[in-house]
């Protein structure tokens, strides 16, 4: 087992979506991970390692917080990078798709952004729970299922549908709106809205990841891996359904969601 963990000619890693464990030759596990990379347009090659710069951001950032008493030296501590590095490009095999082989995971662990994004995900916290269409896991969809009228209507068809990346793909300027208006309604706003804002565009402007020696920065949306990841995307989209449903006559028969899986049951044809 030691032998094949440190083996360079292989790579091992979870499959997507199953308890399965998957082998691969390392030449075809980079190419099908530059691939994603390639074709992925919320992703853009640079020809430097940005992490210095970007760790100097948020060294400024902090000190200005915290000089103008908007976080308590703890939180100062706490949030200064040290020792960082940019994002590591991982992926998880997709067993059960062709299309897309693999599912790229940006492990920003070290990264200097990584304690700020933990912040604003946190502050995010309490407004996605109390999104009309959340569903918070198993136990809750099933207790939802069992709370619905019955009969249903005759001509009702039930279906779900899948956000392709959900994450990459999240508009940011229509998050930022979104976002903003969430932590306005914050029970807790000892962090100012304004100064919650600021770090999480320094963290999603700044997303910086290597991969086989090449460099790269997200144009759009967060990092699948982020510690910025659910509650953003999640606020984004439950303002998203809510200018749909209020610009639309029809209206589904029932609707929730679990991130980016949507079930639905549908009345008008």
């Amino acid at each position: 087992m030691r032998e094949l963990l440190y083996d360079p000619s292989i790579v091992i890693r979870p499959s997507d979506k199953s308890s399965g464990v998957v082998i691969m030759n390392t030449d075809d596990y980079k190419l099908e991970v530059e691939k994603e990379l390639n074709i992925n347009d919320t992703f853009n090659a640079i020809n430097k390692d940005l992490t210095q710069k970007n760790e100097n951001k948020v060294k400024k950032l902090i000190e200005n917080l915290c000089k103008r008493e908007r976080i308590d030296k703890d939180m100062k501590k706490y949030l200064l990078p040290k020792g960082t590095c940019p994002g590591k490009v991982q992926a998880n095999p997709k067993l059960h798709k062709k299309n897309h082989p693999v599912r790229t995971i940006i492990n920003g662990r070290n990264h200097p952004t990584e304690k700020i994004a933990e912040i604003v995900e946190n502050e995010l916290s309490e407004n996605v729970p109390n999104l009309p269409t959340y569903i918070k896991d198993t136990t809750d969809f099933l207790n939802k299922l069992n709370a619905i009228q019955q009969p249903l209507p005759d001509n009702a068809i039930m279906f779900c549908l899948d956000v392709t990346k959900l994450y990459p793909s999240v508009p940011r300027k229509e998050a930022r709106e979104a976002c903003k208006t969430a932590l306005e309604n914050r029970s807790d706003t000892s962090i100012p809205t304004e100064n919650v804002l600021k770090m999480m565009d320094l963290v999603i402007e700044n997303n910086n990841f290597s991969f086989n020696g090449k460099h790269f920065l997200q144009t759009e949306g967060t990092a699948i891996g982020s510690h910025l990841g659910r509650n953003y995307a999640c606020t984004y989209f439950g303002q998203w359904e809510e200018n749909l449903f209020q610009n639309s006559n029809l209206q589904p028969f029932s609707y929730w969601r679990y991130v980016d899986d949507i079930w639905r049951i549908w009345e008008h044809g």
